[in-house]
């Protein structure tokens, strides 16, 4: 495989890409300001983060999440620090950190005006902004592919470098293998290269699937594989018609996820590479598979994230034969292109779940010792003192039978299909609640009763 040497020629300078980390950095802080309430699955990486910093490690390996991220935000819980803004600062700052090697590897590949157009795309994707806002492990993820990537294919290939950033990558989402496998191919034909590699990434990457099977599910390289089956291609009746069906929306998926502008410029950008530099579309390889493997499961905008920032530097160097080199016309198509979602960043979000804060922490005051709120939401689980229950979809029969024998039950009536003739059927009544939270939850269409 060539390694490009134009890079040697440019200047060594450390001043422009900590300039992008820090804008990075501030743009995610502001957005992390107005994001009141995590994501559903950032509830479970919060719930661990807590456990560990109470001191119990194995609640890392308890759930289908890979402990990488909670793991990160424990150390800080264990100070004193509050836990939402922990996970977020912590997902910010890796995020931020993505930006530097990002910048780098376009800069290398194709000259200083891809490096800043790479730079711009990420520091205002709409997504890459938000998930690390919502307490999700997309923020350190950004930073492992990122390191990756410059470690696989920037002027100077570092292999040990390589296998460190996909062990953490492993270490955060299950996707991380497919870092180790496309190194691997990378250096095949070089065999110093990949013992480096494997000497870096087998013993942190071992320890994952042990500290599953000393206290999670069992032996297994990601507990997510068997989950995303069970709640994937496995619960429907026709295997061949989910996979097609969430595959066909796939597109539609990465426009969302990368930006209604930048993901055609990523695609001339990979068209013209595979007319004259085919070798670095290696790079897309975890993309591609990421892309084959998720219609599994389902088509999620959050799924194609974490590989999808390895199109930037495409994006970038269509853009930079679009409009030229120079600053200014420069800037003003990265402007045009990132309007839709400049346009959005600045909304505040999560506002219309703070009921499942406020509901949580008031009912997790009224439960007694050993006792479990039904609900679908994970967040007002977390708040209320419990283990979210997993990331899946939960039926109504399945609400029904837990509520027959349980205290509490809160549920989105619309979402749940429950009313309450189906409740009151069950013994439960309406809780009495304080007027403020009485007020949420009417508005938010939740059911929440009792067992007096």
């Amino acid at each position: 495989m060539r390694v490009p040497t134009a890079a040697a020629r440019l200047p060594r300078s450390w001043v422009e890409p900590a300039a992008w980390v820090a804008l990075a950095l501030l743009v995610r802080a502001a957005v992390a300001v107005r994001t009141a309430m995590p994501g559903r699955d950032g509830a479970t990486y919060l719930w661990i983060a807590d456990r560990v910093a109470a001191g119990d490690v194995g609640a890392a390996w308890s759930t289908v999440f890979h402990p990488g991220y909670p793991l990160l935000v424990a150390p800080w819980l264990a100070l004193g620090a509050d836990s939402t803004h922990a996970a977020q600062a912590v997902a910010a700052t890796c995020a931020a950190l993505a930006t530097w090697p990002l910048w780098q590897l376009a800069r290398q590949w194709w000259g200083l005006a891809a490096g800043r157009a790479t730079a711009g795309f990420y520091v205002f994707g709409l997504w890459l902004v938000r998930y690390p806002a919502e307490c999700l492990s997309e923020g350190p993820f950004y930073a492992a592919v990122s390191g990756w990537a410059l470690a696989v294919f920037g002027a100077r290939p570092r292999p040990a470098w390589a296998g460190i950033a996909a062990a953490a990558a492993y270490w955060l989402r299950p996707e991380g293998l497919a870092l180790a496998c496309v190194a691997a191919w990378r250096w095949r034909r070089e065999p110093r290269a990949s013992a480096r590699l494997l000497l870096a990434f087998a013993p942190g990457a071992a320890a994952l699937p042990v500290g599953f099977g000393l206290w999670g599910s069992g032996f297994t390289w990601s507990p997510k594989a068997a989950f995303n089956y069970d709640v994937g291609i496995g619960a429907g009746p026709s295997a061949a018609a989910h996979y097609l069906g969430h595959a066909g929306q796939m597109l539609l998926t990465a426009f969302e996820a990368l930006g209604y502008v930048v993901l055609p410029l990523a695609l001339a950008g990979v068209w013209r590479a595979m007319r004259s530099e085919s070798w670095r579309l290696l790079l897309l390889a975890p993309l591609a598979a990421q892309m084959a493997v998720s219609p599994l499961l389902r088509s999620n905008a959050r799924f194609l994230s974490g590989f999808g920032i390895l199109l930037l530097p495409f994006a970038a160097r269509a853009l930079v034969e679009l409009v030229g080199d120079r600053p200014r016309p420069l800037v003003l198509a990265l402007f045009l292109a990132l309007a839709p979602d400049l346009i959005r960043l600045p909304q505040a979000r999560g506002d219309d779940r703070t009921i499942e804060r406020e509901l949580g922490e008031y009912l997790g005051s009224r439960l007694r010792s050993g006792e479990r709120i039904v609900t679908e939401m994970p967040r007002l689980e977390y708040y209320a003192g419990l283990q979210p229950g997993p990331p899946r979809p939960i039926a109504r029969d399945e609400l029904l039978r837990a509520a027959a024998h349980a205290r509490f039950i809160a549920v989105v009536g619309e979402r749940s299909r429950l009313d309450d003739t189906a409740l009151r059927t069950l013994g439960l009544t309406p809780v009495s609640l304080p007027q403020h939270i009485s007020t949420l939850a009417r508005a938010g269409s939740l059911l929440v009763y009792e067992r007096r």
